[in-house]
């Protein structure tokens, strides 16, 4: 189910996580295995889950929110959060993730947000007319690593931010656990497990580096598929070039506002901004190279020193560079 927010660009990019106070738990026992229990989110006001499931790496809990209730929640940790909305919202639903935001008057039934370890996420859901159910998992990144067979190789793995994951199977497994964890059944935590490594499975299919590239949508107002896909392939092509819109413009036979205009409608942000956020991924791609200095990096993204490419990089992620690189780690 796709969540069809209108999306602008933050600017300056909110702190996220403001409310949350509370230090990151360990998560390795003295015995070198994993934490099942982690607590890397904050929901305000605090509300206490009907149903929780702890295994290997993974924690889920099952919330209902009253009717009317609005709720702010807030994602920055160590490990991978999912979230399914059963029962969707009839009131509006705002998002920001320090480089977009979003909103919709209301959110589809089983509709899925998926925010990978170490990103950012902040959601404000605001009264409802109905009560609604949310199932949150959080999963530890050590679980993915049983991924590692056959032309599966982990340490080559991304995974992307989801707003709306269209994945018929990530819905039904999702449904699946749920449930699961309503009303346990025979070897519930063997069926559970099992679940979990479809559902990675198909997080990989559909939101990471090795996904299925999929045809740019048309939007209404946009930039018709081939040019937008053009337009994409000349931002991208060199990282230290900066093309103008005119450059932009030319080769798709279209004028530079109008290309403009369109391309924010399209992607929900200015052709400058998109390039600048693609450098900072590609510069997150780089920090796991240690032999690399931080300023190398800034250059070779095409920056023209350390102190913007950590302004540009604070400004979209929420912290310095040096920190991203040093929770990476």
């Amino acid at each position: 189910m796709v969540m069809e927010f209108d999306t602008v660009p933050v600017s300056p990019a909110r702190p996220l996580l403001s409310g949350y106070s509370g230090a990151f738990p360990s998560l390795v026992t003295p015995n070198g295995s994993v934490k099942s229990t982690l607590v890397p989110h904050s929901i305000n006001p605090t509300v206490h889950a009907n149903r929780t499931f702890d295994g290997d790496a993974v924690h889920g809990e099952l919330f209902t929110f009253a009717n009317r209730d609005a709720t702010e929640l807030e994602f920055s940790s160590q490990s991978h959060l999912i979230i399914l909305l059963p029962d969707g919202i009839s009131g509006s639903c705002e998002w920001s993730n320090g480089c977009q935001t979003g909103k919709l008057t209301s959110v589809a039934p089983n509709t899925i947000l998926f925010n990978p370890a170490r990103d950012n996420l902040w959601i404000k859901i605001r009264t409802s007319q109905q009560h609604r159910r949310m199932l949150l998992l959080t999963i530890h990144p050590t679980l993915v690593n049983r991924l590692d067979v056959g032309d599966v190789n982990v340490a080559e793995l991304q995974f992307s931010q989801q707003i709306g994951i269209e994945d018929p199977g990530v819905g039904r497994t999702l449904l699946a656990i749920m449930q699961e964890i309503e009303a346990p059944g025979l070897n519930s935590r063997l069926y559970i497990d099992t679940l979990l490594m479809l559902l990675l499975t198909r997080l990989m299919r559909c939101a990471s580096n090795f996904a299925t590239p999929h045809q740019p949508a048309y939007v209404k107002g946009g930039l018709p598929n081939w040019r937008l896909k053009r337009a994409l392939e000349l931002l991208e092509a060199d990282l230290t070039k900066t093309p103008s819109l005119a450059e932009l413009a030319k080769p798709l036979r279209i004028h530079p506002t109008s290309f403009c205009r369109a391309f924010k409608q399209s992607t929900g942000l200015s052709p400058h901004r998109y390039l600048l956020a693609h450098r900072i991924n590609r510069a997150k791609e780089m920090m796991t190279d240690q032999n690399r200095t931080l300023t190398e990096i800034a250059l070779d993204c095409g920056f023209s020193s350390s102190s913007q490419f950590s302004i540009v990089f604070k400004r979209i992620t929420g912290v310095s560079p040096r920190i991203y690189r040093l929770s990476s780690l």
